[in-house]
């Protein structure tokens, strides 16, 4: 059986190699993803692989240049993971890069992941889009 923490490093993997078939089959058919408040693709929370899709790989894929979201720990408890990190990448219509620290709370079920919330600092991430 796969542990979480291995589900969630394929969609982290899957992500760094711009793998959005492999990102996608990472995520439950019943997902539910949250963006921070404030977080420039913030739109409430969206429910199913294709609303993730939709409102945050394809408009990150459009926006930035060498985005990533590179996990450096994560504090496992059962099925419930959270991972902490980075996210790197220029924006396009400004060229400011940024480096921002994350944590990401996953919840994992069986071998896909279940509920995604986001932790970041928006503020760092908004000046790069101005």
């Amino acid at each position: 059986m796969t542990s979480p923490v291995d589900t969630i490093q394929r969609f982290y993997d899957a992500l760094e190699r711009g793998d959005v078939p492999g990102v996608l089959a990472t995520l439950n058919e019943k997902i539910e993803w949250t963006e921070a408040e404030r977080f420039p693709y913030y739109t409430g929370t969206w429910l199913g692989p294709q609303a993730v899709f939709d409102n945050l790989l394809a408009q990150v894929a459009n926006d930035w240049d060498g985005f990533a979201a590179t996990p450096s720990d994560y504090i496992v408890d059962g099925n419930r993971v959270v991972a902490l990190g980075t996210y790197t990448g220029t924006y396009r219509k400004t060229g400011r890069d940024i480096s921002v620290p994350y944590a990401h709370v996953w919840t994992v079920s069986g071998d896909t992941l279940l509920k995604f919330v986001q932790y970041t600092d928006t503020a760092k991430v908004l000046e790069a889009l101005r």
